[in-house]
C-alpha cells in the first residue's frame, strides 16, 4: 500500500504540491506558537512574563490548529476530485473502500512527513518574530529571551501530522465509499434516509453558537479587561468557520445570484455560468470556503483592534497588544490566501475536459474565461457577504462595552482591506490560470 502511494505522486504532481504546501505553511504557524509557548515555560522567563506567554499562544494556536485542519480538509477533498476515475479503477480491480481510505491517508502523511523539517525551521522563524514583537511592545520584560526548545516544536509538527492524516480520512470518506458503477451517493446515507447534510449543518449552528457567545460573554466584563480582547477573537473564528461550513448553503445562494444575473442579461458567458454552477456547485466550493474564513477572520480581527485603538484608554494592554494582533492576523491572513490560492488552481486544472468539451461545441475562448470569471465572481460576492455579516456580528458586542455604540463595529476599512485582498487572489488567479487551461484545452 505504501509502495502504491510513493508511485502515485508522480501522477498528481499538482495535487501533492498543494497538499504539501498547507501542511508546510501550517506547520509552520502551529509551531511558532507552540515555541512561543515553551518561551513562556522556560524557567528563564520573569514569572510575571508567564502570564502573557502562556495562554497567548495556546489561544493563538488554537485557531490555527482549527484553520489548518479545516484547509487540509478542503485541499484534499479539491485535490481528489480529479482522481474519480482512478480511485473507481482501484476499486474495480478489488480495493475495499477501507483500502482506498488508507492508500490516500498515507499519501497525505508521506507529503506531511516531507513538509515536517522545512516547517519545523518556519516555526522557530515565527515564534522569533512574534517574541520580539511582543519584547518591542512592552509586554514582556527584555531579560526574557526567546527559549523554544525541541520537545514542544516538535509536538507542534507531530499535531499537524495528525491533523493532516484526519483531514485525508475525513475528504476521502465519501470518494472512497462511492459505488464505481452505481450513483455518486454514499451507501451510508441511502441506508439512513438522512437527509444529506444535517450533521454538516447542526455542526455549523453549534460553532457559530458558540462564536457568537463567546463574543456575547464580553457584555458582562468591564470595558478595560484584556479577556474582552480574548474572547471576540477565538468568537470571530468560530462564526468563520461555522459559515464555511455551510458552503453549499451560501454555493445556492451564488447560482440563485448567478440565475438572476443570466435573467437580465442575454451574453452567452452569464448563461453558461449559471448552467454550469447549477449542474456542478462543488467547483466554486473551494473559493467560498476559503474566501469566507479569510473575510471573517480577517475584518473581525482588525475590526476589534481599530476599536480598541479608538477608544481604549492610552496605553491600555489592547493597545499595546495592537502589533502582535496584526503580526498574527497577517501570518494568518497569508497562510489562507496560499491555500485558496491553491484550491483555485486545482479546482480550475481539473475543468480541463470541460472547457476542451466548451470548444468543441463552439464556445470561444473569451466566452468560456468570462463564463469561469462570472462563477468567481458570483462566489466572491457571497463569500464577502458572508463573512463581512460574521465579522459583524461576532465584534458587535465587542463595540458595545468599548464604545456604548454598535457602530464602530461597521467601521469600513477593517473590512475594505480584506476584501480587496480577497478580491484580487480569487479574481487575478481564476483570470490567470484559467486563461491558461482554457488555451490548452482549446488547442487540444
Amino acid at each position: 500500500m505504501l509502495k502504491l502511494a510513493l508511485r502515485s505522486f508522480a501522477h498528481h504532481r499538482a495535487g501533492a504540491i498543494a497538499t504539501g504546501l498547507v501542511a508546510l505553511v501550517g506547520m509552520a504557524l502551529v509551531t511558532g506558537m507552540m515555541s512561543l509557548l515553551a518561551t513562556g515555560l522556560d524557567a528563564g522567563t520573569a514569572a510575571a512574563d508567564r502570564s502573557f506567554l502562556v495562554p497567548f499562544p495556546l489561544i493563538m494556536g488554537g485557531w490555527t490548529v482549527a484553520i489548518v485542519l479545516f484547509a487540509m480538509v478542503s485541499t484534499i477533498s479539491v485535490a481528489l476530485g480529479g482522481r474519480t476515475g482512478e480511485i473507481a479503477g482501484i476499486r474495480l480491480i478489488g480495493a475495499s473502500p477501507r483500502q482506498v481510505q488508507w492508500l490516500l491517508v498515507m499519501e497525505t502523511a508521506v507529503l506531511a512527513a516531507v513538509a515536517a523539517p522545512p516547517g519545523l525551521a518556519g516555526g522557530y522563524l515565527i515564534g522569533w518574530l512574534v517574541t520580539w514583537s511582543i519584547r518591542s511592545a512592552g509586554l514582556i520584560e527584555p531579560a526574557s529571551a526567546f527559549a523554544p526548545g525541541v520537545l514542544l516544536p516538535v509536538l507542534g509538527v507531530l499535531i499537524v501530522l495528525a491533523a493532516s492524516v484526519i483531514a485525508a480520512w475525513i475528504g476521502s470518506r465519501v470518494l472512497a465509499r462511492r459505488s464505481p458503477v452505481a450513483d455518486a451517493a454514499p451507501p451510508s446515507r441511502r441506508r439512513t434516509g438522512r437527509r444529506p447534510g444535517s450533521r454538516r449543518r447542526i455542526t455549523a449552528a453549534i460553532m457559530i453558537c458558540a462564536g457568537l457567545g463567546s463574543s456575547a460573554t464580553v457584555l458582562a466584563l468591564d470595558p478595560a479587561d484584556i479577556l474582552t480582547t480574548a474572547l471576540t477573537g477565538p468568537g470571530c473564528v468560530l462564526v468563520a468557520v461555522g459559515l464555511c461550513v455551510l458552503a453549499p448553503e451560501l454555493i445556492a445562494v451564488v447560482n440563485l445570484t448567478l440565475r438572476a444575473v443570466s435573467r437580465t442579461r442575454a451574453a452567452a458567458s452569464s448563461h453558461l455560468a449559471a448552467i454550469n454552477l447549477s449542474a456542478a456547485p462543488d467547483r466554486v466550493r473551494p473559493t467560498v470556503t476559503f474566501l469566507t474564513l479569510f473575510v471573517g477572520v480577517a475584518a473581525g480581527t482588525l475590526a476589534m483592534q481599530g476599536i480598541e485603538n479608538s477608544a481604549g484608554p492610552a496605553g491600555s494592554d489592547g493597545q499595546v497588544l495592537a502589533s502582535v494582533n496584526y503580526l498574527v492576523v497577517a501570518l494568518i491572513a497569508a497562510f489562507m490566501a496560499i491555500a485558496l490560492t491553491n484550491n483555485l488552481v486545482a479546482s480550475i486544472t481539473q475543468r480541463r475536459t470541460e472547457f476542451a468539451t466548451m470548444s468543441l461545441i463552439g464556445s470561444t475562448g473569451a466566452q468560456t474565461q468570462r463564463m469561469l470569471v462570472r462563477e468567481m465572481a458570483a462566489a466572491t460576492v457571497v463569500s464577502i457577504v458572508a463573512g463581512s455579516l460574521g465579522a459583524f456580528a461576532a465584534v458587535l458586542p465587542f463595540a458595545i462595552v468599548k464604545t456604548g455604540s454598535a457602530l464602530p463595529a461597521a467601521a469600513p476599512l477593517p473590512y475594505v482591506v480584506p476584501v480587496v485582498v480577497g478580491i484580487a487572489v480569487t479574481l487575478g488567479v481564476s483570470s490567470l490560470v484559467g486563461r491558461r487551461v482554457i488555451r490548452t484545452a482549446s488547442a487540444g
